[in-house]
């Protein structure tokens, strides 16, 4: 009988040889549960509906639930469950469309316009676009998902004298447009990144708790040098990290 039978025969038995305490033998019932019936955004059944099918203590249902917490297979919300989490990104530090980086993920994106209006710049977005304030500019709010879980509140502010009619169009992906609507590429971006808590409004849009973690990032991208896009995105701090290479300037230190 070949191992992954014998696996089947026995829940409690892995490659590395049978499991011995409770609570990893809860947290492997746990895990097959998550990988064969469960997907991303799916409920956990409670620790009570979990003690009663498995015979053991709540302790050790809880310990095993802080083992997959902690592997990044489950995720606490406060005062609603525990939930299976969904996709992880490790982003490199590039001028790159939300889109086109989780497609190079193998992930699936999509792209939820909250808002888009033409309005007055005040003076702090007149500043970064380079624009006299009070000037027409497209603010434009949108929510993106990968594999249908939220993974960033995106708000950005567009120059209407390089975009006009920006709003008769898709915006989901805007750098796209941009190149082929108003031939303007998008060819280096400036990039600041900050840690912040997730407020009542951005906490809604993202589906995570009150003050959970988010990567802030504060982002002008040029054309040329021709300032054409100033935004901020809030990025869920569970599901997004960013990768960077480093060299000392002076290759001799």
């Amino acid at each position: 009988m070949s191992r992954a039978d014998q696996r089947e025969e026995n829940p409690m038995q892995t490659d590395e040889g049978p499991i011995t305490t409770k609570r990893a033998q809860v947290r492997e019932i746990l895990k097959r549960r998550i990988e064969d019936e469960l997907h991303a955004g799916d409920a956990l059944a409670s620790e009570r509906q979990l003690v009663t099918e498995l015979g053991v203590s709540r302790v050790t249902v809880r310990q095993a639930i802080a083992d997959l917490v902690e592997e990044g297979r489950l995720e606490r919300t406060q005062g609603k469950g525990t939930y299976v989490t969904g996709p992880r990104v490790n982003s490199r530090l590039h001028l790159m469309s939300f889109s086109r980086e989780m497609r190079s993920r193998g992930l699936q994106p999509r792209t939820q316009v909250l808002s888009a209006v033409c309005e007055p710049a005040d003076e702090h977005v007149a500043e970064v676009l380079e624009v006299e304030p009070g000037s027409d500019v497209v603010r434009l709010e949108r929510l993106r998902l990968a594999d249908d879980t939220p993974m960033a509140h995106e708000v950005g502010w567009y120059p209407c004298h390089l975009f006009p009619d920006l709003l008769d169009h898709r915006l989901n992906t805007v750098y796209d447009l941009m190149a082929s609507r108003y031939g303007i590429v998008a060819s280096r971006g400036e990039q600041t990144v900050r840690a912040e808590a997730a407020d009542a409004h951005r906490a809604r849009i993202l589906g995570i708790a009150r003050r959970a973690p988010l990567l802030v990032q504060e982002r002008l991208t040029y054309a040329d040098e021709v300032v054409v896009e100033y935004a901020t995105s809030w990025y869920r701090g569970d599901r997004y990290r960013i990768h960077s290479t480093l060299r000392p300037r002076d290759e001799s230190l």
